[in-house]
């Protein structure tokens, strides 16, 4: 059974908690929530056995609080997280409750810097802040709407293709006419076939009236070559009966196409491609966005409306590396920015700067941190004999 915030307090497992992010950074706003980190012991029955039910984290809704269990911790301490890193570094006024084995862990601190923390800092940092322009964002590329399997189906046109759904229209057909069937060896690609009957029941067109329709009657002299009057009438005698075609999807809220009944000597209007990983990721993305609508913070997000990048991140991107050139240079990891650029990164979360000037603002610090992480003398990596004896040493005390 997976642990909660209050099984953890009221067992006695929770060894520190601490508020992080902005307000740790001394760059809050009156509109920034308050968010807490934590670090806990898992119960013995969960370490000591097979720990099918261990608990590596726990975390609110949207991700406010979240309280790693020790494994946990160490495991990222050991990739040089810098979320994990900074709980080791905050100042005390951030610090709501430290056990003696977290002031254990603290008393160690500075070994975890090492180049390792280069690329979770400055790395993750360059390549975010070039995705922050809004138009990468959320904010301004709204997915209101969950498309169909159809809208990913395309036919063969000229040396390209286009969309099912265009062809059909312009030739004066309907997509639940359509019935498909699988193409042997053709992974995606189906025979499209069209159930006319159904189509001239449904709309009333007798032979008479055919001409009428115009798009579909020219499609129908290309696509059969009937012309002699005599050869067009028995066309159109053998292809008024209903087929009973399901569609190309079953109905709107299909998620994959629908196949049909063919019988042996019908011929095909086209065939059909159905790209099934773009309907996929197209999901996945609406989903997401679906999800951030959901748990957005709508201070923020009115703040970014009418801007081209996103503040917060771009502050955050600004923030982690100029702390990489810091920890580069020797100077350790400095969570409170007052009197270091908290002035600056307030007046980008305020979007007092052009996208384009923070962009030849980024060039320059890169060039920066760049230098500092090539002249830096710091070990190569964490050393990760000591972090697992310090690990066990706690693990025994903990046992007894």
């Amino acid at each position: 059974m997976s642990l909660s915030f209050n099984e953890i307090r009221s067992r006695n497992l929770l060894i520190y908690e601490y508020i992080r992010g902005s307000h740790c950074h001394g760059i809050n706003t009156p509109q920034s929530d308050v968010d807490h980190g934590g670090v806990f012991l898992a119960p013995l029955e969960q370490i000591l056995g097979l720990g099918l039910d261990y608990t590596p984290l726990v975390e609110s809704a949207k991700s406010d609080d979240v309280w790693y269990e020790l494994t946990r911790f160490f495991q990222l301490l050991l990739k040089s997280n810098p979320t994990i890193l900074e709980s080791l570094f905050i100042p005390d006024r951030c610090v709501i409750y430290e056990s003696n084995i977290i002031k254990e862990i603290k008393s160690h601190r500075d070994m975890f810097l090492t180049k390792q923390c280069f690329n979770p800092f400055g790395g993750y940092a360059v390549s975010q802040i070039k995705k922050a322009r809004g138009l990468q964002k959320k904010i301004v590329n709204p997915m209101t709407e969950r498309l169909t399997p159809l809208e990913f189906c395309y036919t063969f046109y000229k040396q390209g293709s286009t969309e099912i759904k265009y062809w059909l229209e312009v030739r004066g057909l309907y997509p639940n006419y359509c019935g498909l069937t699988s193409i042997n060896n053709m992974r995606g690609v189906y025979g499209c076939y069209y159930d006319f009957g159904k189509h001239f029941k449904d709309f009333g067109i007798s032979f008479d009236s055919l001409s009428e329709h115009r798009q579909l009657f020219s499609f129908l002299k290309g696509f059969w070559r009937v012309n002699d009057i005599t050869d067009y009438e028995k066309w159109f005698q053998n292809n008024s009966v209903v087929r009973g075609y399901s569609g190309i999807l079953r109905n709107d809220d299909s998620n994959q196409l629908s196949l049909s009944s063919i019988s042996k000597g019908e011929i095909p209007i086209c065939n059909l491609a159905y790209n099934a990983d773009g309907y996929t990721s197209h999901c996945i993305k609406y989903n997401e966005y679906q999800d951030w609508v959901k748990n957005r913070n709508p201070i923020r997000y009115e703040s970014n409306l009418d801007k081209n990048y996103d503040s917060k991140n771009m502050c955050e991107c600004f923030r982690l590396m100029q702390m990489c050139i810091e920890i580069a240079r020797g100077d350790g990891l400095i969570c409170d920015r007052t009197g270091i650029d908290r002035d600056f990164l307030l007046n980008i979360r305020a979007h007092k700067f052009e996208y384009d000037e923070l962009m030849h603002i980024v060039e320059d610090k890169k060039v920066e941190m760049d230098a500092a992480i090539a002249s830096s003398t710091l070990p190569d990596k964490v050393d990760s004999d000591f972090l697992n004896n310090l690990l066990l040493k706690i693990r025994r005390f903990q046992i007894g």
